[in-house]
């Protein structure tokens, strides 16, 4: 497991802006749900990390 998003810190109800920034897609969001990580596809590269404005993504690896 690398990246893991903290559902506490991550308000919902919104766009993630980190799903943006995702180069593979990995990070998939339904609705205004916190987002999901497909760990299959993700390459661990941590834009999804640096670009999370309230430090809910993280790479647990690091």
């Amino acid at each position: 497991m690398g990246i893991i998003i903290d559902n506490t810190r991550c308000p919902e109800n919104h766009p993630c802006p980190s799903v943006r920034v995702c180069p593979v897609n990995a990070l998939i969001q339904q609705g205004y749900k916190a987002p999901t990580v497909d760990l299959e596809r993700c390459l661990e590269c941590d834009k999804c990390v640096h670009y999370c404005p309230m430090g809910a993504i993280k790479n647990v690896k690091k």
